[in-house]
């Protein structure tokens, strides 16, 4: 547990985690992704992600979005909604957010630009802390206090054929936590993301390589996956993490609406020491929305 508290700190000074399957949907670290799809399709994701399995107060980190387009009036958009909850030991950090993004048609391509707010909360139970000589600490608050602050996003999304490139900076203005006489200020966390597909002779076959970089440009994460689909329905990929941990993806789409995902990984880096595997589960589904008249509509794609 010991060791898991200075994990907690390293985490919660990055305070973001870095997702296998972000690709599929990163709408919840970049609010401009909404609305870039061409269709009208509204796309919710569940994901759950468990750290160095089997360890006590090992981190772990579920999100829940949903996105997608907003056409109104002739002007092109769309709206996405996060939850967000990671958890590291005793401390918990759910979060939620909404954001929309202005989509622009240029000559290749189009662009997208979003903005998010919502409130960040931090939650501190404290009781199970144990320092090495069994002495309480001052600076450790004790019994359980909450937090919570304004939050905010920003981003951009460019999509061409079948390349995409996002850049994006959550906690853009710094969220301050305040325990006993200890004022916080959560880092600022810059996202750059990156992929394209790769077609090959035989139609039935696409290799889809992805980069997402996450930096408090202070420490980085990179994670580089390669993707191959086989007839848009099965997947199965590798992801790598610098001198962090290797991975192996796989998921299909069960209906034309609902996909799901699995991701496993082993720690490479002195991690693994304490705990060597992470296990990562995704759930997407789609339906469409068409706003006509004033009148909502909803359309599952199954019975289109």
């Amino acid at each position: 547990m010991f060791f898991l508290m200075f994990y907690g700190v390293d985490a919660f000074s990055q305070n973001e985690q870095m997702f296998g399957q972000t690709s599929f949907n990163p709408a919840f670290v970049n609010p401009a992704y909404a609305g870039s799809d061409t269709s009208k399709y509204y796309n919710v994701l569940v994901m759950n992600r468990t750290q160095m399995s089997g360890i006590e107060g090992a981190p772990g980190t579920t999100v829940l979005n949903i996105n997608g387009p907003l056409n109104i009036g002739g002007v092109q958009g769309g709206v996405t909604a996060t939850f967000y909850d990671d958890r590291t030991g005793f401390l918990n950090t759910p979060a939620f957010n909404i954001g929309y993004a202005y989509k622009f048609e240029i000559e290749k391509g189009s662009l997208n630009l979003g903005l998010s707010a919502g409130v960040f909360f931090s939650a501190l139970s404290s009781g199970s802390w144990r320092t090495t000589d069994g002495a309480g600490d001052p600076a450790i608050p004790t019994g359980k206090e909450s937090q919570q602050s304004f939050d905010m996003g920003l981003g951009a999304f460019y999509t061409y054929n079948k390349i995409y490139a996002g850049l994006s900076v959550m906690h853009l203005v710094r969220p301050t936590l305040v325990y006993g006489d200890n004022p916080s200020k959560l880092p600022r966390s810059y996202y750059i993301m990156a992929g394209y597909g790769i077609v090959f002779a035989n139609p039935e076959f696409e290799l889809r390589p992805s980069l997402l970089v996450l930096t408090d440009l202070k420490s980085s994460n990179y994670s580089v996956n390669s993707l191959l689909f086989y007839r848009n329905r099965f997947w199965l990929g590798l992801d790598y993490r610098f001198k962090s941990s290797l991975g192996l993806l796989a998921g299909m789409n069960l209906f034309p609406e609902l996909r799901i995902g699995y991701s496993y990984s082993y720690n490479t880096s002195l991690l693994s020491r304490f705990g060597g595997s992470n296990h990562e589960i995704m759930l997407t589904y789609r339906f469409a929305v068409y706003l006509d008249k004033g009148k909502q509509k909803y359309k599952s794609i199954r019975y289109l």
